[in-house]
């Protein structure tokens, strides 16, 4: 549920990156009685917002790739049937037998 909300967040960011340029460029050209920022405003708003989600999902892939890759690698060290460079432990509580001879 967090994580759903994180994204209703941000995709509720972006929106308005792209829309209030736009708006606040239509006030404008209200105030100024021209006829261009409104349109000058949604471009700019939709090309940040654009480049904002983007670095969002490619931020999000990386730290997917990032966790996937290290619940791997511990569900390898976890796994006793892998083998192993080392050998495990003696069962004698120390140090492997030596030969008496």
């Amino acid at each position: 549920m967090a994580l759903a909300m994180e994204w209703v967040s941000r995709i509720t960011t972006v929106a308005l990156e792209m829309v209030l340029p736009g708006v606040f460029g239509g006030w404008l050209d209200k105030q100024f009685g021209t006829a261009f920022l409104a349109l000058a405003g949604f471009v700019l708003g939709f090309a940040v917002g654009f480049w904002h989600l983007l670095r969002m999902t490619k931020a999000a892939g990386r730290r997917s790739a990032e966790s996937s890759r290290s619940a791997h690698v511990r569900v390898l060290d976890s796994d006793p049937n892998l083998e192993s460079d080392t050998e495990p432990p003696s069962r004698h509580g120390g140090e492997p037998p030596t030969s008496s001879n």
